[in-house]
């Protein structure tokens, strides 16, 4: 069961009055919605918009097994392999977005899930389709417990034995903040879309049942984490766990995170308002999520879309702002210690980042076309940037698309 805490509170950015929230009431009606997009000053928004409405020439992700052999996949099925000379077009075999990769460690096999159910599999050379038994958006693939799950859109949870996906649904008990039940929920109709998965839990947004207002695309949504019922004393398979943070905007979701169940400290989750918590663990042997403060966005609205931890446990994230960031693994806001800071800041939203090491990172975003590489300099903070062009998939025209890369309504 996971609970949270969080560490001494410290400096954020100023709460959205009457205005911001009018202007982001205005983004959501405009089927453009993807975490509150809208930036809180009345000058132009400081991140990339979503499309609108045709598909763009966007990366949404990028994973590897070595310097030498690195994979950045996107939309019209886009997919692009590094051998550490070059990158090369590879065929997903469909139009429909590529939204996320994750390796097993142990056999270093890669998957990727997509929209309208699509699951692939890669042991080494090339990518093969596998029948996942959805047509659910796919936007998260990883390892819960040891077991490998792809999870999606309204709550849709997968779950691989062999190469056989089944689909997993049930009750859920949840719990509030400091950790009392207080109601029974249904994965089917009470997620609003899971995004992320880790050993620990699955991460997304519920359906909050104490918002009030019209439920007009994602407003109504809430963070939460999403772990296997082991309390014998709770009826249902699992327990779900609101996120704890100091909400600014009427939505909040767990969008990425880092897995590791061996070393419980290199547990990271990200949040869309831009909070990072680690994994800890409590006098009482319970996992705590432990915020970091300040939030690593100034915008709101703008999230932590991936995160990549480098051997010794330092942090590399990307951001809706087109940052990327590095916090030491020493980091601590009400100590003074440690360092965070901003290696690159552009206006594309970034959505995806991955390294064989510090001075090898790739990450991607919605720039059209490019995949970008970076080599950070840990003693001086120096990060050199270079960029890579990549021809995509031509396919004619899509169907206009009505979700974003993770999900959420466009309409």
């Amino acid at each position: 069961m996971n609970s949270f805490g969080t560490a001494p509170a410290g400096a954020r950015g100023p709460a959205a009055g009457p205005a911001s929230a009018m202007r982001l009431a205005l983004c959501v009606l405009a089927a453009m919605v993807l975490l509150s997009s809208c930036s809180s000053e009345s000058s132009d928004p400081p991140f990339t918009q979503p499309p609108v409405p045709e598909t763009q020439d966007w990366l949404f992700d990028v994973q590897g097994t070595s310097a030498n052999d690195v994979y950045a996949c996107g939309s019209k099925g886009a997919m692009f392999h590094f051998d550490g000379t070059a990158w090369t077009a590879m065929s997903m075999g469909t139009n429909d977005a590529v939204v996320r990769m994750w390796k097993e460690d142990a056999s270093g096999t890669l998957y990727a899930v997509g929209h309208k159910g699509r699951v692939w599999r890669n042991s080494g050379a090339d990518w093969s389709g596998m029948t996942s038994g959805t047509t659910q958006n796919l936007y998260g693939i990883g390892a819960l417990g040891g077991v490998v799950h792809a999870v999606g859109q309204d709550g849709t949870i997968l779950r691989l034995s062999g190469s056989t996906w089944s689909t997993i649904a049930g009750s859920m008990f949840q719990l509030n903040e400091v950790g009392a039940p207080v109601d029974t929920l249904l994965v089917a109709e009470d997620i609003a879309s899971l995004v992320t998965v880790n050993h620990y839990f699955l991460g997304g947004a519920y359906v909050d049942p104490g918002y009030t207002g019209t439920r007009v695309g994602i407003l109504g949504t809430r963070g939460m984490v999403l772990a296997v019922n082991t309390d014998e004393n709770l009826i249902g398979e699992w327990i779900l766990r609101p996120l704890s943070g100091e909400q600014i905007v009427p939505h909040e979701w767990v969008l990425s995170t880092t897995s590791d169940p061996a070393d419980l400290s290199r547990n990271y989750l990200g949040t869309s308002e831009g909070w990072l918590f680690r994994l800890t663990r409590d006098d009482d042997g319970k996992n705590v999520w432990q915020k970091f403060y300040p939030t690593l966005t100034t915008n709101p609205g703008a999230g932590i879309n991936d995160i990549w931890l480098d051997a010794a446990g330092n942090i590399y994230l990307v951001t809706d702002e087109g940052r990327v960031v590095f916090q030491s693994v020493d980091y601590n806001y009400s100590e003074g210690s440690g360092r965070r800071v901003v290696l690159y800041d552009s206006v594309d939203r970034l959505t995806g980042i991955w390294g064989s090491g510090p001075d090898d990172l790739w990450f991607v975003g919605y720039r059209e076309e490019t995949i970008l590489h970076g080599a950070h300099d840990q003693g001086t903070d120096d990060f050199v940037v270079t960029t890579t062009s990549v021809v995509f998939p031509d396919k004619g025209a899509p169907a206009p698309a009505t979700t974003d890369h993770l999900g959420r309504p466009l309409n």
